[in-house]
């Protein structure tokens, strides 16, 4: 294990890699979505406030779902880019749930350093005070999804999204609830530790119910202390 650490590999097939780290939110602007009414069974009426603008766009079904199953409303949110762009926008990730900020756990040092804040958490929004696991886009090519990576500052996260600006192994994107927190991150550069699906300690040296007993005590204490 030490000679591991020392060449930058980690005991179970974990590793830490240099990244450039990208912070973006749900707005249109960081997900490239507009809002639009709907004026045919083919056309939209995109609308901008700021500046003010209308305009007529074209308006198509998602071609990676069922025709039958897509929902229809009158005013809705729309694609302005990727191969998606004029489908209806759902915010959801790739895998098909909604993006979530890394939460720190209620004893880890950014929760201490904030004792207000952490009683409050506690008081009115208990739900919100185990930590929780963020939403990370990445390169499906070299991270496939459920790949767990931390990354300083931001926490624990898992790969649940991708973007086709997203090329590499040293690019990630850290969803954000806000857009004035998606800001104040930027773009950074962290030392990321990369733990791939099914290859952590516990997958290649216990059996399947230690394996899941295992897992689930290390999920409860980062949720405590990360």
């Amino acid at each position: 294990p030490f000679r591991g650490l020392i060449w930058g590999r980690m005991p179970g097939g974990a590793t830490r890699r240099e990244m450039e780290t990208t912070a973006y939110c749900s707005c249109g602007k960081c997900c490239c979505w507009e809002h639009g009414l709907m004026v045919g069974p083919s056309h939209y009426l995109a609308m901008h406030l700021k500046p003010f603008s209308l305009r007529v766009r074209r308006r198509r079904s998602n071609p990676y779902q069922d025709k039958k199953k897509q929902k229809k409303f009158i005013f809705d949110r729309y694609w302005t880019a990727t191969t998606l762009q004029g489908c209806p926008y759902e915010g959801l990730t790739a895998v098909g749930e909604l993006p979530r900020q890394a939460r720190p756990g209620p004893l880890n040092a950014r929760s201490l350093r904030r004792p207000v804040v952490l009683a409050a958490r506690a008081c009115l929004f208990p739900w919100f005070l185990m930590g929780q696991t963020g939403t990370i886009a990445a390169d499906l090519d070299k991270y496939p999804f459920g790949t767990r990576m931390y990354v300083p500052g931001y926490g624990w996260g898992r790969v649940e999204d991708k973007g086709a600006a997203i090329k590499g192994e040293a690019r990630l994107d850290l969803f954000f609830h806000s857009h004035e927190a998606a800001l104040q991150w930027g773009r950074q550069r962290r030392k990321v530790k990369v733990v791939p699906p099914n290859e952590e300690w516990v997958d290649k040296h216990l059996p399947q119910p230690l394996r899941t007993v295992c897992k689930r005590i290390d999920r409860t204490f980062h949720a405590i202390f990360s």
